[in-house]
């Protein structure tokens, strides 16, 4: 595909991502909550995404490799945000094929740069939204504690 068409594809997941973190975040009725993102509260996340992710960026962008990390972070802290609220992330399966797609070949790289924990297990019949997220260390059946 040629990259002014990757351009056009990835601007489009990166919409459906802002869209599903928006939803997560307005959903996000207990900002004490931990998450499945480590330390982090639920709040700390927002704060960490706002403080990293301007509305435009994403709609403006001609850097791919840019626009694909954009659109990971949003999609896996959705996630994160609805997990930690008890609940399922809004993400579509066709989101969470490209993002495992393309960043599949880079999980040591981005384990050991910090920017998520290594590699998380998970069965060949793991649903798109579940492979994503064990990619990027996130246990899957990860639940908010029981006093949350």
């Amino acid at each position: 595909m040629a990259e002014g068409n990757q351009l056009l594809l990835w601007r489009a997941l990166h919409e459906r991502a802002r869209d599903a973190y928006d939803a997560a975040a307005a959903s996000c009725s207990k900002p004490q909550n931990e998450t499945p993102a480590g330390v982090w509260t639920a709040a700390e996340v927002m704060e960490h995404v706002q403080s990293e992710h301007s509305t435009e960026e994403g709609r403006s962008t001609d850097d791919l490799v840019q626009l694909q990390m954009l659109t990971l972070d949003l999609s896996v802290h959705s996630w994160d945000l609805t997990r930690s609220q008890g609940a399922d992330a809004p993400l579509d399966d066709e989101l969470c094929r490209q993002l495992h797609d393309a960043f599949a070949l880079y999980t040591d790289l981005m384990a050991r740069d910090g920017a998520f924990a290594p590699p998380v297990p998970v069965g060949a019949h793991a649903s798109p939204v579940a492979r994503l997220v064990a990619l990027c260390g996130r246990d899957p059946e990860w639940g908010p504690s029981a006093d949350a």
